[in-house]
């Protein structure tokens, strides 16, 4: 009798252990990868400045979506032996930090490792602007060829080279604004363009920018003859008192505005809080599409 009620007891013993596992099964040890900023690299004549600002990774694993994750960043990965790992470069949407998106415009670091439980892998992702990547214009202020943005609305600016304070190189781009003068500029682009939509739908402002000031950004044209040029603004920047960078998309305004032939157009105001004689400097402003 006592040796059936030992077997009872030891049948129950081991089926505890057994719904214990399965309740609270054993968690798996991921492997680690400790992502390090993104480089840029470019061809420095054709693509201009490598000064980016990739804030994000986004974390692909043998081509499964992980997650986006701010740089630098460590990832857990559940995944062991070898292990393609796929990071794109992400930025913040019009500087905007709840619109992360990845740039379209740059390629993705690919790199496969021998994953290990508990082992940590690190990686320094490198990128390029993709060969689809197509410049309307690079706008660097370094050398004396004819400039972008050249045509003041009022007549009341002009977006000239300057030393006194150049974000890289030898000049950046300068305009300033006065409270009783000038609290209003607004620029152009002298060239026209039109079809930069064609090859896909993304069209990117990217602006190094210092400003005491908030600068928008967008495009000028006409869609009625009757009411000639207007301007339509969107993306921008507020003030800033280090030298920064942005990603301003431009896509919807191109779109939604139906006009044909556009300039690349900035207004710069004064606010409340705007310094009485305001300064905006300028540089690597690139116009990217595909």
């Amino acid at each position: 009798m006592k040796a059936i009620q030992s077997l009872i007891v030891l049948i129950g013993f081991v089926a505890g252990l057994s719904s214990c596992d399965i309740i609270n099964p054993e968690e798996q040890v991921p492997a680690y990868l400790d992502v390090q900023p993104f480089t840029l690299n470019t061809s420095i004549g054709a693509q201009g400045s490598e000064s980016e600002k990739i804030t994000e990774v986004w974390v692909f694993v043998d081509g499964v979506y992980l997650g986006v994750y701010d740089l630098p960043a460590t990832v857990p990965v559940l995944n062991y032996g070898p292990t393609e790992i796929r990071l794109e470069a992400g930025i913040k949407d019009n500087g905007i930090s709840d619109t992360p998106e990845i740039y379209p415009f740059y390629e993705p670091y690919t790199v496969t490792l021998n994953l290990e439980a508990d082992k940590t892998e690190t990686i320094q992702p490198t990128t390029r602007y993709s060969a689809e990547s197509k410049f309307a214009f690079i706008e660097d202020f370094e050398d004396t060829r004819p400039r972008i943005f050249t045509e003041s609305i009022f007549e009341n600016a002009d977006l000239e080279r300057t030393q006194v304070d150049v974000f890289e190189g030898n000049y950046s781009g300068h305009f300033s604004l006065v409270r009783d003068t000038r609290p209003l500029v607004e620029i152009t682009s002298a060239l026209e363009f039109n079809g930069l939509q064609d090859g896909g739908v993304f069209v990117y402002l990217e602006v190094n920018y210092k400003s005491d000031a908030p600068v928008a950004w967008g495009i000028a044209g006409v869609r009625n003859t009757a009411a000639g040029q207007e301007q339509f603004y969107d993306p921008g920047f507020l003030s800033s008192t280090e030298w920064n960078k942005i990603y301003l998309n431009l896509s919807p305004l191109i779109f939604e505005s139906q006009i044909e032939d556009y300039k690349i157009a900035l207004q710069a105001f004064l606010t409340e809080t705007s310094p009485d004689s305001s300064n905006v400097y300028l540089d690597n402003i690139k116009l990217v599409h595909f």
